[in-house]
């Protein structure tokens, strides 16, 4: 049997987040989730790209965003299947140009990673139930810089979070025997960072001076990190207790207890190169790939969740992703309020890192995870270039993880996601009122 709780940056329930750190949410923002996802050769005067710090020097007003989704996810086994439906905040951000379009920075709060879960496995005299839940977080401060048509830019964060797993064996009255379980809980720490660069080359000269329908350019961008390490600090308790389902526990022993015992975790090392064509308020297209080297992460964590044997043929292996996107405004200029709205659609296609071994000195089986998405950008406030402007935006992503094995867990999922982003000319000084 499966359940499922939720947390603030929660993006859904999986069996599959017990793996590694959990499940790891995709790190585009709102503009660019109902294209893909693309991210590396995206960037904005108007709206934020974390996951490729470059872009900050794009910037050209001082610009908040939030973003908030809501997931229905369907998971299905071998004889049965479940469905469940969460809602969390996906991001807090704040962009300010420096320089207008030269100098840029951009920190705020995003999720890294997600652990939800929770499994009950049903054999002839025992029922065993492991479950995990938590969440870690990346406060960030991030920086860019553009020379002539190269901009390079550094996210410096800071990781923090915690994440709970127990794991237990229930015995019927009958057997008389005592129930056990496992509660641990693993804090994780420390410094984390990328850096990016990008190319911003204007190809066509199309519209007139002052015209939100700008010039036609092309974005070329990478962004990567190497394999860091971070802290860990753990405690883990055995315990022995009767009793279950409605009537009233009574604890008999503590036969282990380890208390806040030291570790380390080492991330995997990641890159991603792509680019764009155009500009967001006539037409833009684009496409991205990502790859991240899992085999290269360690756990060393000070207190390792115990998993059962179903889990053993798990590993995690080297992950990519191929996304791509485009997006159209039929005439950002109209008074027309459906000619001002920007269309998008996109898809994605990922080897990720769950790596399935049905022999032990075999080649694993790669989990695929799919999806198509679709959305609009909705203006609700523009005055002009470098001005004042605000969007809505709005997307869904309809996608799946299958491990392409019979007989193992597939999942589904509807992502809905709601971006606000808001521009001014905060902290600018103007030279006439």
């Amino acid at each position: 049997m499966m359940s499922c709780g939720t947390s603030l940056f929660a993006q859904e329930f999986s069996p599959y987040s017990r793996f590694g750190l959990g499940s790891i949410p995709d790190d585009d923002m709102s503009a660019t989730k109902a294209m893909g996802g693309i991210t590396a050769g995206y960037s904005s005067a108007f709206h934020l790209n974390h996951a490729n710090p470059a872009s900050y020097a794009d910037l050209g007003l001082t610009t908040f965003e939030v973003g908030v989704n809501a997931n229905a996810a369907t998971v299905k086994t071998a004889d049965s299947v479940y469905n469940g439906v969460n809602g969390s905040v996906s991001h807090v951000a704040i962009g300010i140009p420096l320089i207008r379009g030269k100098w840029g920075m951009s920190f705020g709060l995003l999720p890294y990673s997600f652990v939800n879960y929770n499994i009950t496995t049903t054999q002839v005299d025992t029922n065993t139930v492991f479950s995990g839940k938590g969440s870690l977080y990346n406060v960030y401060l991030g920086t860019a810089y553009k020379i002539k048509d190269f901009s390079i830019g550094v996210n410096a964060g800071y990781l923090f979070g915690s994440i709970d797993y127990n794991y237990g064996f229930l015995f019927p009255d009958s057997v008389g025997a005592y129930n056990i379980q496992n509660q641990s809980t693993t804090r994780v720490y420390g410094f984390i960072y990328n850096i990016g660069i990008q190319y911003r080359h204007r190809i066509l000269r199309k519209t007139t001076q002052n015209s939100l329908k700008n010039d036609v350019f092309f974005t070329l961008g990478a962004q990567g990190t190497t394999n860091v390490n971070v802290h860990t600090r753990g405690s883990s308790m055995w315990e022995r207790y009767t009793g279950s389902g409605n009537d009233p526990q009574v604890f008999i022993d503590t036969p282990l207890n380890y208390a806040d015992r030291i570790g380390k975790i080492t991330l995997p090392y990641n890159f991603s190169a792509g680019f764009t064509l155009g500009n967001e308020n006539w037409w833009l297209v684009g496409a991205d790939f990502k790859y991240t080297g899992w085999s290269q992460f360690v756990n060393q964590a000070s207190i390792l969740p115990t998993w059962p044997t179903a889990g053993a043929n798990w590993n995690l292996g080297n992950s990519w992703k191929i996304s791509a996107g485009a997006g159209i405004v039929p005439d950002v200029d109209s008074k027309s309020f459906l000619s001002r709205i920007q269309y998008k659609i996109g898809g994605y296609y990922s080897q990720g890192e769950l790596e399935y071994h049905t022999d032990a000195d075999g080649p694993g089986k790669h989990m695929s995870i799919y999806g198509a998405t679709f959305g609009v950008s909705v203006p609700i406030l523009t005055q002009g270039i470098y001005r004042e402007a605000a969007h809505f935006h709005f997307s869904t992503d309809i996608g799946a993880m299958n491990p392409g094995v019979p007989g193992l867990i597939t999942e589904s999922y509807y992502r809905f996601n709601f971006g606000f982003t808001l521009c001014n000319v905060w902290f600018i000084k103007r030279k006439f009122d």
